[in-house]
């Protein structure tokens, strides 16, 4: 397209009213996402249902892509770049990604590494009486920067096409090089220079692409009390042993009849319902809240007011929270606030 397609335009102007729109859609969107409205579809690669999908328009948050899968013998097989975190919400199976073999039972979170030319997967579930199901986190942002393609190599056990013609997977040199890439290998030279740092950085990375954790055993983790309640961390950016960092993720539970404390956050973190009942309070407005029901907070750059409290006297409140990593790079402000409010009963 030549310069003068664009004679006419006021190309900032046309900015400015798409960042209006932006925050237009994080001030009137759906920030309760119930799991009776759940677009449901069965595709080759396995039942989803959807929270938050980049075609689906009408929620508040627009960054992350979060979604139910249930797999009754074994999902579709597929390649695509990794940062993917997923939570096992009940089953038990194994992961097959890039020929290793990672397995994983209720409570546990998977991880995809990432890799140039992405990872090839499959999940399997191995309990014949019932299927498994699991919430997978997707960051839109980190998908755009690393060239996301998705290929399909298998189909679902229990898709049945109709009409639909099969993708033949593609052969891109990028995917092509994917295994033959060349194991890390450390302290081979000494860093003269800040070019030798990014080589040093890359090799770090790689490495923890290897050794890091697939799957992070949530029968395994500690719980923390502290100012915003009680906690199980599953990644975070102060821990080094997962093979990935891009997502922040953690389960919180509230005491019957108890609350968590309040925060002023930059928004983009999405909280569903695991057990229980909860009441939600987001910038002074109240959403009951039942299970698997999710709370995604907008992105605001004054901040989200947010607060939960469990309505129900007998019975825990038990939820997830996740959200993309920017911390390291946008600080954890992330150009907004990071505050505690108020604090949780002790």
């Amino acid at each position: 397209m030549s310069s003068s397609s664009y004679a006419g335009r006021n190309l900032y102007a046309e900015l400015q009213d798409y960042f209006q729109s932006m925050l237009h859609r994080a001030e009137a969107g759906r920030v309760h996402l119930r799991a009776a409205d759940l677009v449901w579809e069965r595709n080759r690669h396995a039942l989803l249902g959807y929270y938050l999908h980049p075609f689906i328009t009408d929620t508040a948050l627009h960054s992350m892509q979060l979604f139910l899968n249930v797999i009754k013998q074994h999902g579709g097989m597929h390649r695509h770049q990794g940062g993917v975190v997923i939570f096992v919400l009940e089953g038990k199976g194994y992961t097959i990604a890039d020929e290793q073999q990672v397995d994983w039972e209720a409570g546990d979170l998977i991880l995809l590494p990432m890799r140039p030319g992405g990872v090839a997967h499959q999940h399997i579930n191995t309990d014949p009486d019932k299927p498994s199901r699991w919430l997978a986190f997707i960051s839109n942002a980190f998908r755009e920067h690393s060239g996301y393609e998705i290929v399909q190599l298998k189909d679902a056990s229990d898709y049945q096409p109709a009409g639909e013609a099969a993708a033949a997977p593609s052969t891109t040199p990028a995917q092509a090089a994917k295994a033959a890439t060349p194991t890390p290998r450390q302290g081979e030279r000494k860093a003269e220079n800040l070019l030798d740092e990014l080589f040093a950085m890359r090799d770090e990375f790689r490495l923890r692409n290897i050794n890091g954790l697939k799957v992070v055993k949530g029968k395994n983790l500690p719980w923390e009390t502290n100012a915003q309640g009680k906690m199980q961390w599953y990644v975070h950016p102060r821990k080094p042993d997962t093979c990935t960092k891009t997502f922040v993720l953690y389960v919180q539970e509230i005491p019957p009849g108890g609350r968590s404390g309040k925060q002023r956050v930059p928004g983009g973190i999405a909280h569903v319902v695991l057990s229980g009942r909860m009441t939600a309070e987001v910038d002074g407005k109240r959403y009951e809240c039942g299970e698997l029901d999710c709370i995604a907070l907008p992105i605001k750059h004054r901040g989200v007011e947010y607060q939960f409290f469990n309505p129900d006297p007998d019975r825990p409140c038990r939820f997830i929270a996740g959200s993309p990593n920017f911390y390291e790079i946008l600080g954890v402000d992330m150009g907004s606030e990071f505050e505690q409010i108020e604090e949780a009963p002790a």
